[in-house]
């Protein structure tokens, strides 16, 4: 026999209060001579064995009464007794809601099934049994209303995550602490699908951990499934998305199934309206990728959706993506001019003002780029913030009011680019913007001037971030350069020199992105100004810097949003909405402030899809996105011989639809006994009331 709350079973020390009262009764008399009593010794020694017998028998049904509250208050509990009334079982009930669960099983999903067995679950456990129900991302409190559990059993949603199955079994674990009961259970309702369980040896090993004091089930729902087609990638092209200027879309599809796929459309759609006629996938092999190229033209300023979308099939959380782009029709540059030269030709700049807007003269007031050129003396009369990016081209100085102000401006979000030539002084780039702001990811180097004009090529990392053509820039001929020392700040290669020396160095800065480059932006030390590959590569720079702006408006589902917008707005109330379900609610949020912003701070991003936010004092909405997780695309599914490995910590069972409630419970051994203690108590405190009267009787 063991008790749930052994600590009060020092309570039956209290035992010796009657035996303590009946001794003090028992020392209160003291004898008086009286010359009557002699004519009642013969009645009381008549009386006497009867009246100890009396007082013995009280005596006994107090301790035993006040022994037995005492058990009663420790709840008793055996094993080996099943069905006594009043026992109690703590439970927990895991649904697993990832993406994965969303897949068709008849009329119904995955899901579907899961919310039956947890019914069926809860069926079978003894009424007002505290219960915990929750899905995989967030935990309930417990309840012994059985009625409210069943609601939240069916308000269990279907999200399009990826789920840490071991740390959702932790979170559930935890809940039932501090829950007396006789048992404590653990069911975890599941497809198995193995990217949620992470490392098999951990997953053994915290199963093991937890069953040494709870009973864990793990009920497998839906059959394994055989074919399925994803969308695994979907990347804009890194270039600037102006009005009613294409840009493209590199999206990737994977058969994960077994079975290759002939004649696989894919389409795109703009704000819901398809764009263009679909990509045709000839064939797709098991276990293969194809990637797939579209063209997207946004109608007007302002956020659009960009909607990539396959055939349903019999797993639709893959099925389709969407991504916002903030399409532009004025995008202002600012080009600090370090060596202007006699002619305007000659000018550091010229090359870049007519790359960013390739246009004649007459066409530039309706092109979206804007560039503007000072000299650094006139950088002080300028506001930076009206600025989505700053050039410094062949700067001999970085004026000290200038790095503070600029290293703030790149923090809130503007983008830099920056150009060397002879007229650059590596020290102060290096101590200013380097060392100081920490702005620039790397530093320079000297330049050798006694050192060799060896030509070099440039050629694109292996991930060719800027989606730039390799033939046309093995044209370049690169005659000089200024070395780069990177430490350990982070950054990233985008292009480097055929001798494997860095060309070009991207990094973060705050919310703001950093381009550095090692040769002139004109022709002194290189012919790359004058080669058909120079206008996208300014182009595409200026583009990674416009997108990064906005690139944090689509996340992973289950991620949250955090997105700087104007700091007026800050402490305003914002309304989100899912765009494609009509029937979801607003949820309320607060903008809050950020150093000089304010920042749109959104978590419940559990569904794939568009997200439209509506702020107090914002003429227009903000779009924002969710993708479905990769990782649940794969149809992999914990084996039989894993399965076999689980079962010797945790109670393996299947459900379908010829399963029944009474698969559940049926190996409980132990039962709480305070139900008949309870009842015995009231029948010997009635005993003793009884006994107590008829003792007490005139004799």
């Amino acid at each position: 026999m063991n008790f749930l709350n052994q600590a009060l079973l020092w309570g039956i020390a209290a035992v010796s209060l009657p035996i303590i009262i009946h001794l003090l009764n028992r020392r209160r008399f003291r004898r008086v001579p009286w010359a009557a009593m002699r004519f009642l010794k013969v009645s009381v020694e008549q009386n006497q064995r009867r009246m100890r017998l009396e007082d013995w028998i009280l005596l006994f049904l107090r301790c035993a009464l006040v022994a037995l509250l005492a058990l009663l208050m420790a709840r008793p509990m055996m094993e080996g007794l099943s069905g006594v009334p009043g026992s109690k079982v703590a439970a927990a009930i895991v649904l697993d809601n990832s993406a994965s669960m969303g897949s068709r099983e008849g009329e119904g999903t995955r899901l579907t099934l899961a919310r039956e067995a947890a019914h069926a679950i809860l069926d079978r456990l003894p009424g007002s049994s505290p219960v915990v129900v929750s899905g995989a991302f967030r935990p309930n409190e417990a309840s012994n209303d059985h009625v409210l559990i069943s609601s939240r059993i069916d308000e269990v949603p279907q999200t399009d995550r990826h789920a840490d199955l071991l740390r959702a079994l932790e979170e559930a674990s935890r809940s039932l602490e501090g829950q007396a009961a006789v048992e404590k259970e653990l069911y975890l309702i599941t497809d198995g699908h193995a990217e949620e369980w992470g490392a098999f040896a951990a997953l053994e090993g915290r199963l093991r951990d937890l069953s040494a004091g709870t009973k864990v089930h793990l009920v497998m729902v839906g059959s394994p499934a055989s074919a399925n087609l994803g969308i695994s990638r979907l990347t804009p092209a890194a270039a600037l998305p102006a009005v009613n200027q294409p840009f493209r879309i590199d999206v990737d599809i994977t058969n994960y199934g077994v079975a290759p796929v002939l004649n696989v459309p894919v389409k795109l759609l703009v704000d819901g309206q398809p764009a263009g006629e679909p990509w045709m996938i000839q064939e797709l092999k098991p276990g293969t990728s194809e990637s797939a190229t579209l063209y997207a033209t946004l109608p007007s300023v302002g956020y659009h959706r960009v909607t990539v979308a396959l055939e349903a099939d019999g797993i639709p959380f893959d099925d389709q993506r969407t991504i916002v782009m903030h399409a532009m029709d004025d995008v202002r540059v600012l080009l600090v001019d370090g060596d202007p030269g006699v002619e305007d030709r000659e000018s550091e700049t010229f090359f870049l003002r007519h790359a960013l807007a390739p246009v004649p003269v007459e066409g530039r007031a309706d092109y979206p780029v804007k560039p503007s050129i000072v000299s650094v003396s006139d950088l002080a009369g300028e506001a930076l913030d009206r600025y989505h990016a700053i050039i410094l081209a062949n700067v001999a100085d970085v004026p000290l009011a200038f790095a503070d102000r600029l290293a703030r401006y790149v923090e809130a979000g503007g983008g830099l680019m920056v150009f060397p030539g002879g007229n650059l002084r590596p020290e102060s780039y290096n101590t200013l913007l380097h060392s100081k702001h920490k702005l620039l990811p790397v530093s320079f180097v000297a330049r050798n001037e006694n050192a060799g004009r060896r030509p070099r090529k440039v050629v694109p990392t292996e991930t060719n971030p800027l989606g730039l053509d390799g033939d046309l820039l093995s044209r370049v001929k690169f005659l000089q350069v200024l070395g780069l020392q990177t430490g350990d700040r982070d950054h990233r290669l985008a292009l480097r020199y055929d001798d494997g020396t860095p060309a070009l160095v991207e990094s973060e800065y705050g919310q703001g992105k950093v381009f550095v480059f090692t040769s002139t932006a004109d022709l002194e030390w290189n012919d790359f100004a004058i080669r058909p590959a120079f206008v996208p590569f300014v182009n595409r720079l200026l583009g990674g810097i416009v997108q990064n702006r906005e690139s944090n408006l689509n996340i992973e589902a289950g991620e949250t949003l955090r997105h700087r917008l104007d700091a007026a707005l800050v402490g305003k109330e914002a309304t989100v909405y899912e765009v494609g379900d009509p029937e979801a609610l607003g949820r309320l949020t607060r903008l809050s402030d950020a150093e000089g912003s304010s920042v749109l701070e959104y978590g419940e991003t559990d569904r794939g899809g568009a997200y439209q936010a509506t702020i107090d004092g914002q003429p227009g909405p903000v779009l924002f996105a969710a993708y479905p997780s990769v990782r649940e695309s794969s149809l992999s599914l914990l084996g039989e011989e894993q399965l076999g490995r689980v079962g010797d910590s945790a109670m393996v069972l299947t459900w379908g639809a010829e399963s029944s409630a009474a698969d559940f419970g049926a190996d409980r051994k132990g039962s709480e006994l305070w139900w008949p203690l309870l009842l015995v108590v009231i029948a010997l405190a009635a005993i003793e009331i009884i006994f107590a009267q008829w003792f007490s009787r005139s004799k």
